[in-house]
């Protein structure tokens, strides 16, 4: 693209972006499961390839607060490790220390090239056919403080 025709293409995504942050829905469990790991003290960091601005009307919405929110705005998008990492800095956190909940096959490939586990949301139709490079692989938000516990327990997380 030239860069004018770049930056046109951008102008639309964001705008397509801006109207979904505005009609977003969480998935069923997240804002319980937010405030359950909030009161275990535990941090809790966003990596999108969605643009800040998106992401501040989707946490402004649903009363949503991060630890540290990393977007494409900051550096290369998944599956490109710089995100995970970047948020596992900024939380002061080692990569082997967190655990990276996605729902894409981007999301798990970022997470094992950063150094981290990850748990795959099974909220997609073809999430069958990536959950292999999933660590946990879950089919509701509510299994996740399991999974958190049993590592605890294991003193790996």
């Amino acid at each position: 693209m030239t860069p004018s025709q770049r930056r046109r293409a951008e102008a639309i995504l964001l705008q397509h972006e801006l109207e979904a942050a505005q009609n977003s829905l969480l998935n069923p469990g997240a804002g319980e499961l937010i405030a359950t790991l909030r009161r275990q003290k535990r941090l809790i960091g966003l990596v999108t390839r969605n643009s800040h601005d998106s992401v501040r009307r989707i946490c402004r919405k649903h009363h949503l607060t991060f630890d540290c929110v990393v977007t494409r705005e900051d550096g290369p998008v998944k599956p490109d490790p710089f995100s995970v990492q970047r948020a596992c800095d900024l939380m002061n956190v080692m990569p082997q220390q967190a655990l990276l909940v996605g729902d894409y096959l981007f999301d798990l490939i970022s997470a094992r090239r950063a150094g981290c586990r990850s748990v795959l949301l099974n909220t997609q139709d073809n999430c069958a056919d990536f959950e292999h490079e999933a660590d946990y692989i879950i089919n509701d938000l509510n299994e996740l403080p399991g999974i958190i516990n049993a590592l605890e327990d294991h003193n790996t997380l």
